[in-house]
């Protein structure tokens, strides 16, 4: 009987100090870790973000970037070194996320049970682009010209997310297309500009200087690009399962859920401003807010889409 009292006892102060810490949290400078290195979009959505919560939280943020192979490195120091105490907070991706599973082997730690998402922050927007040296065409009549010639024409990608996303297009319109791997973005860029291949899917920021070197066709989104408001979207020509990257607040497993809802509650608040969606248009990412439920079961989504694709091409862990 003594023992149970003391475990009722100690499980009572337990509880009482984490309402304490969730009531003065944060008092003290909160880390964000942007899994990439300083300079692209993932690393600036981190410091747009960072800015704007420190001033509803009345407390610093810093952003460190903690790069290397494709955010494992980043992820990993969240879920496994970093104490879960809301205050070292991954500003992820979700897709790298939902695919590290299915495409890595040797991880240390599981990406989806050892991380908590906290609030969904926006989406990068994908472009169809082929070359400028291609004849001018639409949507239509280039899925006519590749139904035309099975085998002819190729498609490039850097990244397993974005080959999956290429292939589910070319799945779901029946097209025969050959895919052409590169080992990073700028070798695939470029291999697109110099009409070495045919079809790639590129992020909108990364399309941007090489904007008149490529014609575009499609963009992701739900609703049409402020930056390119021509292209329709993917929604509207059919395939609303294609989306672009998206972006949430990721702490360790075991954080207090009060520390989350308020991280998420900030978050809500930092992503209304009009200040904050003046900063993430010049850097091309559409802000908005998801809580804890919804970009839960966005990330849930996007894993079962992968799963089903990986299987589909053959893509194996390495």
């Amino acid at each position: 009987m003594r023992k149970i009292i003391r475990f009722g006892v100690l499980a009572s102060w337990l509880a009482a100090c984490v309402a304490v810490t969730a009531q003065t949290y944060p008092d003290r400078t909160i880390r964000f870790i942007a899994p990439t290195t300083p300079g692209p979009t993932a690393d600036m959505v981190a410091r747009v973000i960072a800015e704007a919560m420190s001033k509803v939280l009345k407390q610093s943020i810093m952003v460190e970037n903690k790069p290397g192979a494709e955010q494992v490195i980043g992820l990993e120091y969240i879920a496994k070194s970093a104490p879960a105490d809301g205050y070292t907070v991954g500003v992820i991706g979700i897709d790298g996320q939902a695919l590290m599973p299915l495409v890595r082997n040797g991880l240390r730690f599981d990406p989806l049970k050892d991380l908590t998402l906290v609030a969904g922050i926006g989406e990068v927007r994908y472009l169809l682009a082929s070359p400028m040296a291609a004849p001018p065409t639409n949507f239509k009549v280039l899925i006519a010209a590749a139904k035309a010639a099975p085998g002819k024409f190729n498609y490039g990608s850097s990244t397993p997310q974005v080959r999956l996303y290429t292939h589910s297009i070319i799945q779901d319109l029946g097209l025969d297309l050959v895919h052409v791997p590169f080992p990073s973005g700028a070798p695939f860029l470029n291999a697109l500009v110099g009409s070495t291949i045919d079809w790639g899917l590129i992020a909108e920021g990364t399309a941007a200087p090489v904007k008149s070197r490529l014609r575009y066709h499609a963009i992701t989104g739900n609703t049409r690009s402020v930056a390119n408001p021509d292209l329709p979207t993917f929604a509207e020509l059919g395939f609303p399962r294609i989306n672009g990257p998206a972006y949430a607040l990721a702490v360790r497993t075991g954080t207090p859920q009060a520390i989350i809802d308020k991280l998420s509650a900030a978050a809500a608040t930092a992503l209304a401003s009009p200040e904050l969606k003046t900063n993430a248009q010049k850097i091309l990412f559409d802000a908005r807010y998801d809580n804890q439920e919804a970009i839960l079961r966005a990330s849930n989504e996007r894993f079962r889409f992968y799963q089903d694709l990986t299987k589909s091409v053959g893509l194996k862990p390495e």
